[in-house]
């Protein structure tokens, strides 16, 4: 699909100009959605039920009522399946408390297009591919165009909703081309829809300083489309929210979309203070286990972060080996979500590879110290190769939560799979693996003690036991250097990796013993004897 297609879709200008304002079955059904991005779309408050069930399109819906009188806002995501940000956040969104009304939600709504990462629907006739082209003409009374359409059609008439929001994304910035409705607001044509479209751009708007990829205002939602039928037969209130994906971390297009919906559920006055764009996953308790229930260990809440200055499938490989686990949920956060205290819902954040001064530029000196006082509190930190970098205290930048520097600037040491090896320690964190085994090796920093007086030294876990030495850098410093260490920052936990285990075939158990480590999951001796 071009482009100029997507331009045509979803909505077009209808103001003269543009505003840029500054059961078993249900159990089987949440493992199986559980498969795509994160745990934090499947798990937390109980599904409400299926739309589509029995079908290979059956997908659950989320129904919060607060049994008070006030609007019913309906929100769907993923209706194309090349757009995961839509579906991403509204799984998210879904665990708002609200003190008014009914919250609705259905984070995946074709899940068959999601699950193959396609925006048109596979094995449908080309006529009925498009499930955002299927529902109701605006001037005709004709029924909708296939069973899924047609399911999430009478679920929306049965719920008969106040507001309806469709989340999307588009390609490119609707502000830098008329070829993509990305970073749009497509508002049906009413006075008050009007009103808080204009109310919702600004909110989103505010927060983006690049004026090229602020949200433009357009309308009104194509014909055909979920949000245009639900306004011209139900009478709702209905929108299209756009982000943009080109140039963009799944994580910021996440927090624009809650960002919006915040907005819309404060106007209405179904939301409180206690709930901020920030609040991600259900509230749970992050304490570690009690004398009273020593065998209770606490809930895995991980916040990955992918985006400045991430690179890679690193963020994508630790998502799905920790989302894996147990009572444990992975999140995607941006530096606007640590810098506004996302952090606060987690108890242990992980940082990939990529550039660790670039991932430290992207996050500001406020994300940094937020991180920082993350650990110092008792979170829990794990750093893969910039990140390992990133933790360290010999650059300006750094964290400064890891007693160790590097030992030269000369970090472009090439890429290789090179020879590790676990100390003790290292086995009874990681796994009990015998002798030296392969690991991905991509730059990461080969580290010595900073002798910061206010830090404890780190404790090897892995040591390298080959080395890669391009670019001039030097020679003889790998080889029986650290290559995983763990440390303490203040009440906190640390393990950085230099390497890549998370991205080498047969380790991918390493990260999530790590992060089940240092949010206090895994009780292990504090003295530590290397071989």
């Amino acid at each position: 699909m071009t482009t100029i297609e997507r331009s045509q879709g979803e909505g077009s200008s209808w103001w003269s100009s543009r505003y840029v304002l500054p059961p078993a079955r249900l159990l089987k059904l949440s493992w199986f959605i559980f498969g795509f991005l994160s745990a934090t779309c499947v798990l937390g408050a109980e599904l409400s039920g299926i739309i589509a069930d029995g079908t290979p399109a059956a997908t659950p819906y989320y129904v919060r009522d607060s049994g008070k009188a006030g609007p019913t806002v309906m929100i769907s995501g993923g209706v194309h399946g090349d757009e995961p940000a839509g579906a991403y956040a509204a799984g998210q969104i879904r665990h708002w408390p609200i003190t008014r009304g009914k919250l609705i939600v259905v984070p995946r709504a074709n899940v068959v297009a999601l699950k193959a990462n396609r925006r048109l629907m596979p094995g449908e006739p080309v006529e009925q591919a498009n499930l955002n082209r299927n529902f109701p003409k605006a001037k005709e009374d004709g029924p909708p165009r296939g069973a899924l359409a047609t399911a999430l059609w009478d679920f929306a008439r049965q719920q008969k909703p106040t507001w309806v929001i469709d989340l999307h994304e588009g390609t490119d910035f609707n502000g830098m081309t008329n070829k993509s409705v990305g970073s749009s607001v497509i508002a049906f044509p009413t006075p008050d829809d009007k009103a808080v479209a204009l109310a919702i751009q600004a909110a989103v708007n505010a927060t983006i300083t690049n004026l090229s990829h602020r949200f433009t205002l357009r309308g009104p939602p194509i014909d055909g489309s979920f949000a245009r039928a639900t306004g011209a037969h139900l009478g709702a209130h209905a929108m299209i929210l756009e982000t943009t994906i080109k140039s963009q971390a799944l994580s910021v297009r996440a927090r624009q979309h809650r960002i919006m919906m915040h907005t819309l559920l404060k106007h209405l006055d179904m939301i409180d203070d206690s709930v901020t764009p920030e609040l991600m996953t259900e509230r749970v308790s992050l304490n570690t286990p009690t004398l009273q229930h020593p065998n209770t260990p606490p809930p895995i809440r991980l916040a990955v972060y992918d985006s400045g200055g991430t690179g890679g499938i690193g963020a994508e490989r630790v998502i799905v080996q920790v989302g894996r686990q147990p009572d444990a949920i992975a999140v995607r956060v941006c530096g606007d979500d640590i810098g506004s205290g996302a952090l606060d819902q987690f108890n242990a954040i992980a940082v990939p590879g990529g550039s660790g001064s670039r991932e430290a530029a992207a996050l500001g000196e406020g994300g940094r110290a937020r991180i920082r006082k993350f650990v110092e509190d008792g979170g829990g930190y794990v750093g893969i190769c910039a990140g390992a970098y990133l933790a360290t205290s010999g650059f300006s930048w750094g964290l400064k939560i890891l007693n160790a520097k590097t030992p030269s600037p000369k970090w472009e040491r090439g890429h290789a799979m090179v020879k590790v090896e676990l100390t003790r320690h290292g086995r009874e964190i990681l796994g009990d693996r015998n002798g030296a085994f392969d690991c991905k090796y991509a730059n990461g920093p080969i580290l010595c003690p900073a002798r910061v007086e206010s830090l404890p030294d780190y404790e090897p876990l892995a040591f390298f036991r080959t080395e890669v030495a391009e670019h001039d850098s030097p020679k003889g410093v790998m080889i029986n250097s650290p290559a995983i260490v763990a440390g303490r920052c203040g009440k906190g936990r640390v393990i950085v990796s230099s390497p890549h285990p998370e991205q080498t075939p047969g380790l991918e158990d390493f990260i999530p013993r790590a992060v089940a480590w240092v949010t206090s999951r895994v009780n292990i001796t504090e003295k530590v004897n290397t071989p």
